[in-house]
């Protein structure tokens, strides 16, 4: 269980994050209960990058996760956040 419960932490300190910390492309509650009213099932994606496209493998990464048993083909919202350091570019 120690996995599903790290998967769990990660995804709830994610949405935690998006909607407190402000960011260049500012995402709050409001922006995340819009995506999910009415929406159905939800998938969520956690991906980590480095180097010089470190936001690109990231991305990559957080949509091809095994852990993730759909695919996002099809979807009809997304909330998409991107956190580095000042560097990130």
């Amino acid at each position: 269980f120690r996995v599903a419960d790290d998967v769990l932490r990660q995804g709830v300190q994610g949405i935690s994050d998006i909607i407190t910390i402000p960011g260049l492309v500012n995402v709050d509650f409001a922006d995340v209960r819009a995506v999910m009213a009415d929406a159905g099932s939800a998938l969520m994606g956690i991906g980590i990058g480095s180097g010089k496209s470190r936001a690109k493998e990231g991305a990559i990464a957080a949509i091809s996760s095994p852990l993730l048993e759909s695919s996002i083909e099809g979807a009809k919202g997304v909330v998409f956040n991107i956190t580095g350091g000042q560097d990130l570019t």
